[in-house]
């Protein structure tokens, strides 16, 4: 399949879901609206995210970039991960991490491997074009994320550790980030 052809299939695929969501938000229960938001999230958001980070990674800032990957496995979530970088130095200074994640009550909630506190997902509005809102990481914080979806994100560079026979802990840090306490190596 060539790269046009998956993102026409991609884009189907949300279009799909989007009209879905607008014939079903009027009748459904929360828990079919839940259903919905979880096939409305399935796949790629990038963008960013606003809140002071020293705690988790040991570097100081107020904004950095993220991009998320959901993988939509059951009626409510699934599996997924993040990494969030540096843009000025995007494969140098890094935070990749694998998660699992449920739509449920209308909050999303995603679970780390690295053991991160339970991420809450609440006061957002998502659609086929955008995913903002907030999120709580346990510190009882609003963290404000604005992110917009894409098809064209390579993995690959921060994927490639697993190739390099690092663990299987599903997490990885680079450069200013690896001084997260639950750092990788």
């Amino acid at each position: 399949m060539t790269n046009n052809q998956l993102i026409k299939a991609m884009n189907m695929k949300k279009i799909y879901a989007y009209l879905l969501a607008a014939i079903l938000t009027v009748t459904l229960s929360s828990c079919d609206k839940d259903a919905v938001k979880a096939l409305v999230l399935d796949g790629t958001w990038t963008g960013y995210i606003e809140t002071y980070y020293q705690d988790r990674w040991g570097v100081t800032s107020n904004t950095f970039r993220t991009t998320m990957y959901f993988q939509q496995e059951s009626i409510y979530g699934g599996i997924g991960y993040e990494v969030d970088y540096d843009l000025n130095h995007p494969y140098q200074d890094y935070y990749y991490c694998e998660f699992t994640w449920t739509v449920r009550d209308r909050t999303i909630y995603i679970n780390y491997a690295d053991s991160w506190n339970t991420v809450r997902i609440y006061d957002y509005n998502l659609n086929l074009y955008s995913f903002r809102g907030y999120m709580d990481d346990g510190t009882h914080r609003d963290i404000y994320f604005d992110l917009s979806p894409t098809s064209n994100f390579d993995w690959q560079p921060y994927q490639s550790w697993r190739t390099r026979g690092a663990s299987e802990k599903g997490y990885h840090a680079s450069g200013v980030f690896a001084g997260n306490p639950c750092k990788s190596e």
